[in-house]
């Protein structure tokens, strides 16, 4: 974990904040199709495709803009990089009820943690354009994060 993740993300470029923002963005769509496969009800299958669709539209958001502003541009990624956006490794432990809560809380972590990061870059940037996506972005990981802690209970079988 980060220790000083606010200074972290305000030492950020632009150009390697949306590549971080476009990385978190995949990996929790990613995530919410594994969640799909595995729900065993269909109301659980429908908000997770409907969250991997929403993170998918965020994804190719920032990489538009990231494309249009810096064309030449492109990052790899560290590890420390990839702690600033999401908890845990980009793959989900889903092999049995114990595993998906655990997968689950992960989410939840992740949606905290993306949408501070979000809510950080907002405050780091001026481009005004660029502000309200951010502002957009950071409350729909928060409303994400209580989405996922409010999930009624999901049968096993």
């Amino acid at each position: 974990m980060v220790r000083d993740f606010e200074a972290a993300v305000r030492s950020l470029s632009l150009p390697k904040a949306l590549a971080i923002g476009c990385y978190g963005e995949s990996v929790a769509s990613y995530r919410y199709r594994m969640l799909a496969e595995k729900a065993t009800t269909e109301e659980h299958r429908a908000i997770f495709v409907d969250m991997a669709e929403e993170e998918q539209t965020h994804h190719k958001v920032l990489q538009q803009i990231f494309k249009e502003r810096f064309p030449d541009r492109d990052f790899v990624l560290t590890p420390e990089d990839k702690e600033l956006i999401i908890a845990g490794s980009r793959t989900l432990d889903l092999s049995s009820e114990k595993a998906f809560s655990r997968a689950l809380e992960l989410i939840y972590e992740s949606e905290r943690q993306t949408g501070r990061f979000y809510s950080v870059f907002h405050d780091t940037t001026s481009l005004t354009d660029l502000k309200s996506l951010l502002r957009e972005m950071a409350d729909e990981c928060f409303e994400h994060a209580e989405r996922i802690k409010g999930l009624p209970p999901m049968p096993w079988s």
